[in-house]
This record gives C-alpha cells, sequence and structure tokens, in this order.
C-alpha cells in the first residue's frame, strides 16, 4: 500500500529524510537491502552479477508481468528490448512533437476556460501523460479510457489480488487492439508476431504490460518538476522568458532532485552470498559526492557548453534497463512546462506547501493534488 504522508512543511524532503519512505512491502523472500550511494547504485544497475530474472515477485505473475521487459535478463531481455528500441528512440519520440504540443495547447486551453485555479496534476498532467504515451504506441481513443482506468489500478497499491486482476483486464482490453493494429508500437510488435519473432501469447503479455507505469511515472515527474518552478517564482519567470534555452536543464535538474521514482527494481546477485537489492534513487542523486550542494535545485548545473560534462542522474536507470521511455518523458516534460508556463500567465501555487501530501509505494512518489492559480490572459 502507498504510503500517504504530508511534507512536514516544506513540499520536498532534504536528502537524510529520503529514506524514509523507501520501504518495501511485506512478502515472500528476504528483504532487499537498499543501495543510497551513487555509485554504489550504479555499478548494480549495470553489473551483469545482479538479475532482474531472478528476483522474487511480490505480487502474482501474470502474462503481463511474465513479459514485462523490466523483469528479463539477456539473452531473453535482449531479444524483447530490441522490438521496443525503435519506437521509443529520440528520433521516432521527436515525431510526436507537433501532436504533442497541440494536446498540450488544448488541456491548457481547458483549464484557462474552467477559471483561474485548478489542480494541474489531474487537469493536465495524467491526461496529457497518458495521451502522450498512448500515441507512441497507437492506441484508439476508443479504447483509451479503459487502459487508463487498470493502467492506474494496477499502479494504485491496492494490494496483490487488485494488481493481479487489473493486469488480466489489461491483457483483455489490447486483444482487440492487436487484432486491429495501426500506426505505433502495437503495430510494430503485431508485424513482429506475424513475422515469428513473437508468439501470440508473447505479443498479448508484452503489450499489456506496456502500460503498467509509464505514464504514471512521467506525470508524478512533471508535477514535480512544476512545483519545483511555482515555489520560487524567479525560477518560472526565468524560464518563461528563456523557454528553449532553459526547459532542458530545467526538465534534467528535476529529475535528479526530485525523481517521481522512489527505487530501481529489486535484483538478485548470482555470485556469491545470495542478496537482493534495490537503489533508493533520490538518495543517489543527491550523492554528495557526485553533486556539489545536492539538495538544491540548481539546472545550471546540467547546462551543457565547452570543458562542461555533467553527471548523469539514475532517475531512468543505467545498464540494460535503462528506462526504455526515456526519451518520450523527457519530451512530454519539455513541452508540458512549457505549455504551461507560457498558457498560464501569473502561475502559482494555490495553498501553503505544507498542505500538499504526496502518496509513496516503493515504484512512484506523487503528489496527491497541485492546486494552482493563474491570471486571465
Amino acid at each position: 500500500m502507498p504510503v500517504r504522508r504530508g511534507s512536514g512543511g516544506r513540499a520536498f524532503l532534504a536528502r537524510e529524510e529520503l529514506a524514509g519512505p523507501a520501504r518495501l512491502p511485506d512478502g515472500p523472500g528476504p528483504v532487499p537491502r537498499l543501495i543510497g550511494g551513487y555509485e554504489e547504485s550504479r555499478r548494480m544497475l549495470t553489473a551483469p552479477a545482479w538479475s532482474r530474472a531472478g528476483a522474487v515477485h511480490r505480487v502474482p505473475v501474470g502474462p503481463a508481468t511474465a513479459m514485462s521487459v523490466t523483469d528479463m535478463d539477456p539473452p531473453h531481455h535482449t531479444r524483447v528490448r530490441a522490438l521496443l528500441n525503435g519506437s521509443f528512440s529520440a528520433r521516432a519520440v521527436r515525431a510526436h512533437r507537433p501532436g504533442l504540443e497541440q494536446r498540450a495547447r488544448d488541456l491548457v486551453a481547458r483549464m484557462r476556460e474552467a477559471g483561474g485555479a485548478g489542480d494541474v496534476l489531474e487537469a493536465f498532467c495524467r491526461p496529457f501523460a497518458f495521451a502522450a504515451h498512448c500515441d507512441v504506441l497507437g492506441v484508439p481513443e476508443a479504447v483509451r479510457p479503459a487502459l487508463r482506468h487498470w493502467s492506474v489500478a494496477r499502479t494504485a497499491g491496492a494490494g496483490a489480488a487488485v494488481t493481479h486482476r487489473a493486469e488480466l483486464r489489461l491483457h483483455d482490453l489490447v486483444r482487440p487492439v492487436l487484432d486491429r493494429p495501426g500506426p505505433g508500437l502495437l503495430g510494430a510488435l503485431a508485424d513482429a508476431c506475424a513475422a515469428g519473432r513473437l508468439t501470440r501469447r508473447e505479443l498479448t503479455g508484452l503489450s499489456a504490460s506496456l502500460f503498467f507505469d509509464g505514464h504514471v511515472l512521467a506525470a508524478a515527474q512533471l508535477a514535480n518538476a512544476l512545483l519545483c518552478l511555482v515555489l520560487v517564482p524567479s525560477r518560472l519567470d526565468r524560464l518563461r522568458e528563456h523557454t528553449p534555452a532553459l526547459v532542458g536543464p530545467v526538465v534534467e535538474e528535476a529529475l535528479r532532485c526530485h525523481p517521481a521514482i522512489t527505487l530501481s527494481m529489486v535484483r538478485t546477485a548470482t555470485t556469491g552470498p545470495a542478496v537482493s537489492a534495490a537503489a533508493v534513487i533520490p538518495l543517489a542523486n543527491r550523492d554528495p559526492r557526485v553533486f556539489a550542494d545536492p539538495d538544491r535545485f540548481d539546472p545550471d548545473r546540467f547546462e551543457v557548453g565547452p570543458g562542461r560534462s555533467p553527471r548523469r542522474h539514475l532517475s531512468f536507470g543505467r545498464g540494460p534497463h535503462h528506462c526504455p521511455g526515456a526519451e518520450l518523458t523527457r519530451l512530454q516534460l519539455r513541452i508540458g512546462l512549457a505549455a504551461l508556463v507560457h498558457g498560464l500567465p501569473g502561475l502559482r501555487l494555490a495553498v501553503d506547501e505544507a498542505t500538499l501530501t504526496w502518496s509513496v509505494s516503493p515504484a512512484v512518489r506523487t503528489l496527491d493534488a497541485l492546486p494552482v492559480r493563474w491570471t486571465g490572459a
């Protein structure tokens, strides 16, 4: 179950407070060791001696979990991941920019029509992230509401039985889409099945697994990034004035300093003692041995220039299991932030930051709501 908690008077936690919410639920097998150092986390994420497939599942394994690329080791992982890489590449994702920019403008316009205040997480971040996800996958509009419902239900942490049932419903919902595939990743996977590169069971399981939590994390991350800006209006004003140049560094620093992901996937050592481990991503991203003044939100640390080589954060993982949707998430954040700061003049937090609450699970740390106000155009 997610832990619902307030911020203790501040919207974001300092580094020494971040480990508290990062607790794994009770389940079979030993409790994994939590790793908080940057280099230690990076080594664990990239070393072949740490197996993802060997980790103990804490929920019943359905057909989609069995085909989730995050739960595989090479060579099975290599074969399946190759089927996804083309649709999630930077070049392929950039082709969706015009459509995503229009979606962002439409959502902002609806917010303005509804008045001068609203919950930007519910009105913009969540629908925008899911729409972006479905656009890349090629999901027909008619089936999107049901897929979103069961995808959120699976991620909500309501217990193993509910999680398993939601996974099975996702599996059922993708079947008719795959029977009449269109453009997008699902169509490409259907073609791969027709060419004998996937079995039908692998096809439906893999397709259903693509709705697990990517869009949930993207929506939460977009809200986190916006909160970083509205808490310090000068940051927001600076981004509005210099959007093309600054939006990239703002996105990367929000991913580093305030990631939506809580823990990496659990991995089990294949050599030596039989131990499991997970990286506490917010801690690793704020390791003072790697990032100077790590609790400070400072987009300048990610500016690229002569002689500069910024250290990368670990919010998308590292190594073979580097998040396949990383470039899509980056594009969503850049487009979403630009649309909000330009489309909602005078944007500001509508409540005291001490009243903001969060839902925290091993997978995601998300605001429950992000109430904001803005002035008329």
